[in-house]
């Protein structure tokens, strides 16, 4: 099975957060899928190419849905990143969320730079 970073695990629980799914695949390529199935085709069937990402895993059900990725992950995430709609993922679960200052002033600064690259 692929080797996944904290990076692309990040995306990943983001972006399967946001599609209210439980689990992602991620492809060799950087490529996230709700369907293993997806996933597998787009790897030429090798499942060595492909990893799982467990959304459901990294929440906390004690006191509501919280994320359990540090802030430093989170910004470090989003200096990554390098889509605007990436970053509002990340920006729209931090605010459901901890609403932490240092990732939604980590997160509007990197949508400036990507918007204006100069």
């Amino acid at each position: 099975m692929l080797k996944i970073t904290t990076e692309q695990k990040n995306k990943g629980i983001e972006i399967g957060r946001k599609l209210g799914q439980s689990k992602m695949w991620i492809n060799e390529k950087g490529e996230y899928f709700t369907s293993e199935n997806f996933a597998l085709i787009s790897a030429g069937s090798n499942k060595d190419k492909i990893g799982l990402i467990e959304v459901t895993a990294e929440v906390e059900k004690s006191e509501g849905t919280t994320e359990t990725s540090t802030a430093a992950e989170l910004i470090a995430a989003i200096d990554a990143a390098t889509d605007v709609v990436d970053v509002q993922a990340i920006l729209d679960a931090e605010n459901a969320g901890k609403k932490r200052k240092t990732v939604l002033d980590a997160g509007a600064a990197r949508i400036v730079t990507l918007n204006d690259p100069e």
